[in-house]
């Protein structure tokens, strides 16, 4: 059965979202745990602690990351949690996932993959303020 136009811009939104934007999530979480915020005291021009908004920037980075593979873990079908973190954590091909799963490549690509991006899509709306569906309330 063919994709919807909505469940095919959904699918490529969860792509394009871990090809760059979920890997700069991880990349700023690192940053989360390398320095204090310093309260010297000495107010900047703008009377904003800026060393304060970038850790706070950081720590809602790490929470993403967090929940995202709190998301992949909660899912039910194995075949999903597992084809998600193949593709987009271990940047495996469809074939190589295929061998790993022992389904066919066409079943790879029209049945778990289709099936694990929107089914990440709709869990990660409902616990985050990212809301990768189209066409959806």
């Amino acid at each position: 059965m063919a994709m919807s136009k909505q469940d095919k811009q959904t699918y490529d939104n969860v792509r394009e979202f871990f090809k760059t934007d979920f890997e700069r999530y991880r990349q700023l979480a690192k940053l989360a745990d390398l320095k204090g915020v310093s309260y010297d005291g000495i107010a900047s021009k703008d009377n904003v602690n800026h060393q304060e908004s970038k850790v706070i920037t950081a720590v809602y980075c790490k929470n993403i990351v967090d929940t995202v593979k709190s998301i992949i873990e909660r899912m039910h079908d194995e075949r999903y949690k597992k084809f998600i973190k193949y593709r987009f954590f271990e940047h495996l091909s469809i074939w190589q996932i295929s061998e790993k799963l022992q389904y066919s490549e066409s079943t790879i690509k029209t049945v778990i993959a289709r099936n694990a991006c929107l089914l990440f899509a709709d869990m990660l709306a409902m616990v985050t303020d990212i809301d990768l569906r189209k066409g959806k309330p």
